[in-house]
């Protein structure tokens, strides 16, 4: 089990990273918006002056053919914040809390003033070590944001048909956010159906913030997807939040990986 898990965060790490670079490569095609997820939160561009605090969750929500409702979430979420210099920490849950133990999750601090991602994990037993990471200078980013990305024409098959509107700006947690619908209409034969289907996708976005407020997926072969902050706060979070905790060894990544697989072919699977 621990071998699991150290390999887990291992493969967290390493994908935070590389999200990281990807993003701040040049000629970055694709803006993203934070969502309050990790790798939204990690590829987003910085965002100066609107520090947020809030917790993510998600719901899905399917029905059978027999008119049963099955309903999965929302759990606990997990935390995700911005201070007013653009600093973003997000956390993302290994194990669940059981029996008084608070369970074990990573946290990810990406600071593009100092150019570095320094992630730790908490709860967890044996040596505290936080993992800094070196990212490159930040790009600019150009097109929109967290929104499904247009099918390429396939010859031979038939081709969705997809159309966006924007709806009544409306408000979620005292924040005013734009609203967009986008509905793709799966032509019969595409996918194996015989009739078309129809699902659709709404992001609701503050324009201020920078923010993913809500969005909502609907498709009838999957269900319903809801994902949404909570327990909103526009107020500075604590500076101590985006520091490795006391008593934390910071090491850099190489010098980790290495420690870690010495670790991993020690254990028994």
């Amino acid at each position: 089990m621990r071998k699991r898990i150290l390999a887990g965060m291992v493969c967290l790490v390493a994908s935070a990273g590389i999200a990281v670079a990807q993003s701040a490569a040049p000629n970055q095609p694709k803006e993203v918006i934070s969502n309050g997820g990790l790798m939204h939160t990690l590829e987003a561009a910085p965002v100066i002056g609107q520090p947020f605090s809030a917790v993510q969750v998600s719901q899905l929500v399917r029905k059978l053919a027999d008119g049963t409702t099955i309903k999965n979430g929302p759990g606990p979420g997990h935390a995700a914040m911005r201070d007013a210099s653009g600093r973003v920490r997000v956390e993302k849950r290994l194990t669940q809390a059981s029996s008084g133990n608070p369970g074990i999750f990573m946290v990810f601090v990406l600071d593009p003033v100092g150019h570095t991602l320094t992630t730790w994990s908490t709860g967890g037993k044996g040596e505290q070590v936080a993992v800094a990471i070196h990212v490159p200078a930040d790009k600019p980013r150009t097109a929109a944001a967290s929104r499904p990305e247009q099918v390429k024409a396939e010859s031979g098959r038939p081709q969705p048909l997809i159309t966006t509107e924007n709806l009544p700006q409306e408000t979620i947690e005292g924040v005013p956010v734009d609203v967009v619908k986008t509905t793709t209409i799966v032509p019969a034969g595409r996918s194996g159906n015989d009739a078309p289907i129809t699902k659709t996708h709404e992001v609701w976005t503050s324009p201020d913030l920078k923010l993913v407020m809500k969005q909502q997926s609907t498709d009838p072969r999957t269900g319903e997807l809801t994902i949404w902050l909570k327990n909103f706060s526009r107020a500075e979070p604590d500076p101590a939040m985006f520091r490795a905790p006391a008593g934390y060894t910071v090491k850099d990544l190489k010098q980790t990986m290495q420690e870690v697989a010495e670790r991993l072919a020690q254990m028994p699977d």
